[in-house]
Parts: C-alpha cells; structure tokens; sequence
C-alpha cells in the first residue's frame, strides 16, 4: 500500500498547492488533509475544524469514496514467446482471457500460484484488481521488466539486421546499463547469444545445398520491399535479359542492381571492375563487381613466381619488377620499347630469375597493352575497388556466407548507396584525399610535364613512375 503523500501526490485532483478537501463521518469530528507543495498536514482538533469551516466557507464534504488509491503506472513489456505482458510495480502479469462481450481484458499474476488478478480496458489501461485478493504472496522482481526488455531488443536486431548474434547480445548488454539485479539474474551472455539462432532461422528460407534453388520474392526486391534488385536470374525465365543470342552460361549466374545504380552506370565515362572469390556464397565460384585492371594482379604473380623474398631484399630485381607495373603509366606508344629493355641492368642469375615472370608478362599483358594502360586517366589504380571491396567484406562480416545473409547484404548495401547518392545530390563535399595521395599526385604530374617538354626521356620517366606503384597508401 502506497504512503499517503505518495496518493495525495500522485492524485492529478489533489496535487494543487493549497487544495483543500474534507471528510465527514458521524462518529469523529472533521478533518483536513492538506496538500502544499508535496507536504502533508493532518489536523483533527475540533478547533482546526472550526477555523477551517470559517475559513473556507464553500468547502464541501467529500465522500470517502475520493480517496480511493490512484490507478498504478503501467508498463508493457514482452514474454519470450512475444506476447503482451504487463508490469505494474515491480510484478509482471499475463493475458487469461477476455470478457463475454470482448470488451475488458483479464489478467493474472505471472506466478501462477499468486492468485492476483486485474481487469484493464482494450488499450491495456487499468480499471480494478479482480476479487478481494490484491496482495501478491511473493516478493516484486524490479529486474525482470530489465531483462525481457533487453531480451526483446535482442530478438529484433537477430531479426533485422545480419551482425554476428553473439556481438548483437554483448552489445545489447553493454548498452542497456542493467543494474546489479538484473545482471545477477540474466542468463549467461554466451547461452544469450546461442539462444538468438532460432530467431533468426525464422525468418530465414532453408539453406540450400547446391545453386539451385527457388529465390522467395523478398528477397529480389530492395530493402524497403519496393523496387526491383534482381535483374537477371540465369536459371529463371522472370529474370533473364532480352537476348537475341542463345548462349547458356555453365553455372548459374546472378545479377543484382538498383535502377537509380544502372542509371549512373550507364552515364559514367569509367568503369572499375573486380572479382572476388572470398564473399561468394557456397556454390558460387565468383562475385564480380566493376573496376580497372592494374598491378596488383601482377604483384600477387610475383608472389606465385616465389620472388616475394628478391622483392624485398634485392633492390635491382625490385626496381625491374615495379618499372614493369609502371608501364600501365605510360604512353602506349613506347611500352613496347621499354618492356623489351626490363631487366638489361641485371646480371645473368637475376635476369634467370625473374625471366618466367617477363615470360608471364609477355603473354598475358602485352597482348592488349590498351585494356591495362591507364595513361591519361585521371584515376590510375584500383583503389576504388579494393576499398569497395573490403568494406563490403566487413558488411558480410565472414568468409562465404550463405545465400540468403549475402542478398540480404546487398539489399542493405544498395539501401545505403542511395542514401550516400542522395547526400551527393544534396551538396555534401567529396571525401579530402590524404597529404600522401596528394604529394604523389603532384609528383606524377611534374614527370609527366618534364617528359611532355622534352627535358627527360621515357625511360627516365619510367624509372620515375616506378616510385609511385605497389606502395600502400
């Protein structure tokens, strides 16, 4: 039972200052409760009740009936089954049923041997405790309200969104500043994070074990479950491009785009183009996203050539190697030339050493030196791509990951991307390039002035360039 300054001040009809209300009964002598401010005065001496009277001429006798206790606060919260729950200082109470005329609600005592019952309206708003029973035969648990609360966030976030359920659990605990009791009765954090996996398997379509499988409509269309994202499903006749050709690829390919994406990709001057293997879902050999060929494909057959070690530690065979990726940065007129003269400053065992490498060069690059060379493009590397790439490895946040968690990455990707173009649109800045990137930029350009006034020759200008490639930014 609340206090009786806790009623009077809580009472919305009793809590103005200098509010007076009286009593009568036949038995006692009238008295006074008086509210200022948040104190309270009791007076029943038969004096206090005369000056009272004359003091407040229009004051009426109340019925007892008015200090009937104030409704309690309601809070909702939800069960582990996602039901409606009711916590009312410090108890939880379950739904048991509903009036005849489905007008009132029925509630119970989440201990079932507690006996508590109340009625509410259908907007969970309290009318009365059912019965004479109102005292509960347990103590009032604070920290369960904390608990179920943090327990739904959880189970709507392992819903949602695609991070690791364990990280969803730690989180929600590090963010929900939980008092002592709560934490002294939540489940262990790992069991919390285990127990997130049927939530998110609910909604969820079985994961297939080849690549042929039926694709639910959800997920062909956007985040916001409104435009079309698959634009072409190899094995779906729903989805497939009007094509004159009847070529059939040997797998089964995917295509995902945006309109507003394909309407820039079709008015840009550029393409970037990239394939990585280590977000393909099972069954896929290959995600490819647009981006410009240059030298790290080169690099990593360094690497393959076992000359990652004469790389690093011979600065001759380092210095052939780097102006072989700095041919992408030159005239095409001479790459030619200059390719044929790689290596000429090396003895026998080093040019032995790196001649597979020139041979593999030779065949693979020098063939269509117009595809990888990149003279006179403002944006030389790849970066682009790799930066894509990696932070859309973060977005997956795991090495080949199921189907349905990479489409549902990419609705999230392509959601975001849209938002990013709408703050183009709206006048937000391009990001500042580092003091690096600059400085070698302006480098570049000073060679390529020297070399445009004839006062160096290509092959200085190679040697030059070479500085600028294979260095991590």
């Amino acid at each position: 039972m609340a206090s009786l300054d806790s009623i009077i001040s809580d009472e919305t009809s009793l809590s103005s200052s200098s509010s007076f209300l009286t009593t009568s009964t036949s038995s006692s002598p009238p008295s006074f409760l008086i509210s200022t401010s948040s104190s309270l005065f009791s007076s029943s001496s038969p004096s206090s009740s005369t000056t009272s009277s004359s003091s407040s001429p229009t004051s009426k006798p109340v019925s007892s009936s008015s200090f009937l206790p104030p409704k309690p606060s309601i809070v909702k919260t939800t069960s582990n089954k996602r039901k409606t729950m009711l916590y009312i200082e410090g108890y939880q109470y379950q739904l048991k049923d509903y009036n005849k005329n489905k007008t009132i609600k029925f509630w119970r005592c989440a201990k079932r041997d507690c006996g508590v019952l109340l009625h509410t309206n259908l907007n969970d708003e309290f009318i009365r405790y059912s019965g004479k029973n109102i005292n509960h035969k347990h103590l009032p648990n604070p920290a369960a309200l904390e608990i179920r609360d943090l327990k739904e966030k959880m189970r709507q976030r392992a819903e949602t969104e695609l991070v690791p359920l364990q990280e969803i659990a730690e989180q929600e605990v590090r963010n929900g500043l939980l008092t002592g009791d709560a934490l002294a009765n939540l489940p262990n954090i790992f069991e919390i994070g285990r127990g997130l996996s049927h939530v998110r398997q609910k909604n969820l379509p079985s994961i297939p074990n080849s690549s042929s499988f039926v694709i639910p409509d959800k997920y062909t269309r956007d985040y916001l479950d409104r435009d079309r994202l698959l634009l072409h499903d190899s094995t779906d006749p729903h989805f497939q491009f009007d094509s004159s050709d009847d070529i059939q690829p040997s797998g089964r390919i995917l295509i995902w785009s945006s309109d507003i994406q394909l309407h820039l990709l079709f008015n840009s001057e550029r393409l970037h183009m990239d394939g990585t293997f280590s977000t393909s879902p099972p069954h896929f050999a290959q995600v490819f996203i647009i981006r410009t060929i240059h030298h790290e494909s080169f690099y990593r057959h360094v690497q393959s050539q076992g000359l990652s070690s004469s790389y690093l530690n011979n600065i001759m065979v380092r210095n052939v190697i780097k102006q072989a990726m700095a041919l992408a940065l030159v005239p095409p007129s001479h790459v030619q030339v200059l390719f044929n003269k790689l290596g000429q400053e090396l003895n026998d065992d080093e040019r032995e050493e790196i001649s597979g490498l020139l041979q593999y060069f030779k065949n693979h690059w020098m063939r269509q030196v117009s595809i990888w060379n990149v003279y006179e493009i403002p944006d030389r590397t790849n970066n682009y791509s790799e930066g894509y790439n990696n932070r859309f490895k973060r977005r997956l946040q795991k090495i080949h990951p199921n189907i349905w968690h990479f489409i549902d990455s990419i609705r999230e990707e392509v959601h975001t991307i849209h938002d990013l173009i709408q703050q183009i649109n709206s006048g937000m800045p391009p990001r500042t390039k580092r003091s690096q990137t600059r400085t070698s930029e302006r480098r570049i350009k000073e060679l390529y002035d020297r070399f445009n006034q004839n006062k160096i020759t290509v092959q200085e200008l190679l040697r030059g360039l070479s500085f600028y490639v294979a260095n991590k930014k």
